[in-house]
């Protein structure tokens, strides 16, 4: 791992000596005490405009200080050398993202690296703990805010706004200290919403909290109930439990209503969660978080991965059964499991059920299953999850499925909404603590909800249908209004082409790195040149660049000639919005990702280096 030296700036590069092999460890004898990795504080926070890279600091350092992102580093260095660290490591400038092979390593080792960490410090630039809240209370007993008496005094106001808010003090004169960790009234810290972060909080052993101006708020430990309020994660996880005797679903809940930039990073910031490591496919979208899922089956006979809902669909209809969208037992996103925060597992020396495993037919099960009576076509059935609802014994989830076929074994999920809760009944008619065995026949249970009773119940192994989809990639489309007086004279490659449409669509290359998809001989006005495009796959970027044309034109040559390497990314990499200038033609060429018609396209833009995209879209639109 590369780590940032606290006080000179510098990188150095280090190594565990676990990964270190024997041979090479005789190689290197002492060499090899001074490339171990030291003691070292890491930072959490959350991206924004003009981060500096690793290219920016072993690069020219004085453009790197004019970024946005310098502060950060500059202060965070500052914090370490005070607690008495020489190294630091900093997400944004301690990985080379222009390597692929070097990502995937640092986004599989990164739950590591902060759990190693002697201390995290977590910044949090929109908080400011010497903000107080006045307000007037709608019911004070409940703490409801009503926001349009209330304001946020500092002691940092100028006199008008500290007079003005004593104004609104003397007539509502309820005021309550904000959360530590709030940064308006109405919301906490945009890094509690942030997908990267869930293991960042969880991973190291000591965790301190800095405001805006890098004051301590303190550490995780003096904020637990805030902080589990907030996160709805419990005191026992936050504390440094074991989290493997915690459910899969409980642990997916904690990920619930959380964001990333990328689809394909609600997959891999979870993998240090779940202990798992696989490969990275930027462009593959949501399906990154099928094969999380995928891979913790392997590993895991936790049925509780099963056992989610989404209120957001429609509810089975038997007489329409297309209109429920049905799909397999795999979640697209861990918002579905923002209610499954109550399942535990079951904890037993042997295995409850074997383990489910991947096959051509679909994932391979075991349930214990009942055909519902309720349904009339007879193909829904009712399978119990091999795990437990909250601290009640004996109430254990089942879900519904759906035969395909009448005599088939395959099946897929339906009723998403609904998660039901069976048990068994004791001769007095309550429910029986001492539950039932989801491993063996039952004769009857009962869903608890809607006390219906199903019978004859057997333990069955089905196949379900997931249906992965493998999403196109966006095509490229050279925007050409009539008075912009553009020409397409030649593409490569021509398979790719669709000169009907004017688009170049990409192949489903899901592989890392900066790659070429194409190139266009272009007359602008009079003016020839090619264009060459592509995309930076594990930030699906797109990039074009600008090369004047030879004497002999030659557009297979121009594209295959043409080196990645120049290609530089943007600085804001959640716009995805990419500039290049030809100084020799005096043209610019700008790239981004848009919606059109619904479908996402990388359009590029081919005009004037001396003026201004947006007010040409304008004029044109």
């Amino acid at each position: 791992m590369r780590l940032l030296h606290t006080n000179t700036l510098q990188m150095g590069e280090f190594f565990a000596s676990s990964t270190i092999p024997i041979f090479e460890t005789q190689r290197l004898g002492s060499e090899l005490l001074n490339r171990q990795v030291p003691e070292y504080a890491i930072l959490s926070h959350v991206w924004g405009p003009e981060e500096v890279s690793f290219q920016d600091m072993v690069g020219d350092r004085s453009l790197a200080i004019q970024k946005t992102g310098w502060e950060k580093i500059r202060d965070s260095c500052k914090q370490a050398r005070h607690d008495g660290f020489d190294y630091i490591w900093i997400d944004t400038c301690c990985i080379d993202k222009t390597s692929s092979t070097e990502l995937s390593e640092a986004i599989n080792s990164m739950f590591q690296w902060y759990k190693d960490s002697r201390i995290c410090y977590v910044y949090l630039p929109d908080v400011d703990k010497d903000n107080v809240l006045f307000s007037s209370m709608i019911n004070p007993g409940r703490h409801d805010i009503d926001p349009k008496y209330s304001v946020i005094y500092n002691h940092k106001d100028d006199n008008a706004t500290r007079d003005r808010k004593r104004e609104i003090l003397r007539r509502h004169p309820y005021q309550i200290k904000l959360n530590p960790f709030q940064s308006n009234i109405k919301g906490y810290s945009r890094w509690f919403s942030r997908g990267w972060t869930l293991q960042e909080l969880l991973a190291p052993l000591k965790v301190q909290f800095f405001d805006k101006y890098w004051r301590s708020i303190g550490g995780k430990e003096d904020h637990l109930d805030i902080l589990s309020e907030i996160t709805n994660i419990d005191r026992f996880t936050l504390n440094g439990g074991d989290r493997r005797r915690l459910s899969i679903a409980r642990r997916m809940s904690w990920a619930a209503n959380r964001q990333t930039t990328r689809a394909e990073d609600m997959a891999y910031c979870l993998l240090g969660i779940f202990e798992i490591n696989m490969p990275l496919l930027y462009g593959e979208g949501a399906r990154a978080f099928v094969r999380l899922q995928e891979e913790i089956l392997k590993v895991s006979n936790d049925q509780s991965l099963f056992a989610w809902r989404d209120p957001t669909m429609e509810h089975y209809r038997d007489d329409y059964p297309e209109a429920s969208h049905p799909q397999g037992l795999l979640a697209a996103s861990p918002d579905v499991f923002e209610y499954s925060n109550t399942i535990a597992q079951f904890y037993t020396e042997t295995s409850r059920h074997d383990f489910s495993s991947s096959t051509n037919k679909g994932l391979r099960v075991k349930f214990l299953m009942c055909q519902d009576p309720t349904a009339a076509s007879g193909l829904v059935y009712l399978a119990v999850l091999s795990c437990q609802i909250g601290n009640i014994p004996g109430l254990l989830p089942a879900i519904r499925l759906r035969r395909i076929t009448s005599t088939g074994d395959q099946y897929v999920r339906i009723d998403m909404p609904e998660l039901l809760q069976m048990c068994s009944w004791d001769s007095q008619n309550r429910l029986d603590f001492g539950g039932f065995d989801p491993t063996k026949p039952q004769d009857q249970l009962t869903e608890i909800d809607s006390k219906t009773v199903y019978l004859d119940w057997t333990v069955q192994t089905v196949f379900i249908r997931q249906e992965p989809q493998f999403p196109l990639l966006p095509g490229f489309w050279l925007v050409r209004p009539e008075s912009w007086g553009i020409e397409i004279t030649g593409a490569y490659p021509t398979d790719l082409w669709d000169k009907q449409t004017g688009v170049m669509q990409p192949q489903n290359d899901f592989s890392h790195g900066t790659k070429k998809v194409g190139a266009l001989f272009v007359d602008y006005g009079g003016i020839k040149c090619f264009l060459i495009f592509g995309v930076t796959y594990w930030e699906l970027t797109p990039w074009c660049h600008i090369i004047p044309c030879t004497a002999r034109p030659n557009l297979k040559k121009a594209f295959e000639d043409f080196c990645v390497d120049q290609v530089q990314l943007p600085t804001n990499m959640e716009t995805r919005r990419h500039e290049h200038v030809s100084h020799t033609l005096k043209l610019r060429t700008v790239t981004e990702l848009k919606s059109v018609s619904g479908r996402d396209m990388y359009l590029i833009y081919l005009v004037s280096a001396f003026k201004d995209l947006d007010e040409i879209l304008v004029t044109v639109n």
